[in-house]
């Protein structure tokens, strides 16, 4: 296998679900060639049934996201590099809580257990 081979073609976002920009030629390429046949498809399909594109556009972008899984980071929901829990520390994850209770945005219980698990993570 060649280095360069399993290198990502379509990095995650940074905020939500799913991928970025093409961070490879190759990402680029594929992004370019789906919206080629898109736009081509609008031109030569759309205007003699709309409900014929509206299915090939379907079906071009079920194929898109199928090489992004392919080639793509694996997806899950992300909140950006610093709103990572286990980055903060206890005291700051502790304080956070504690603002929350005194502005009565969680329950007394819920308090309680958010508490016992970041203590338990620690």
């Amino acid at each position: 296998m060649k280095p360069n081979e399993n290198k990502v073609w379509f990095p995650a976002k940074k905020y939500g679900w799913g991928w970025g920009l093409p961070c490879s030629w190759q990402g680029w390429a594929v992004l370019g060639v789906w919206m080629v046949l898109l736009v081509g498809g609008a031109v030569f399909m759309a205007p003699k049934s709309v409900v014929l594109y509206d299915v090939y556009a379907l079906v071009l972008s079920l194929a898109y996201i199928l090489v992004c899984f392919i080639k793509g980071d694996k997806p899950r929901w992300r909140w950006g590099a610093g709103a990572n829990r286990q980055s903060r520390s206890l005291a700051d994850r502790l304080a956070e809580l504690e603002e929350l209770r005194r502005q009565q945005l969680v329950s007394e219980s819920e308090y309680a257990a958010r508490r016992q698990e970041i203590l338990k993570e620690s």
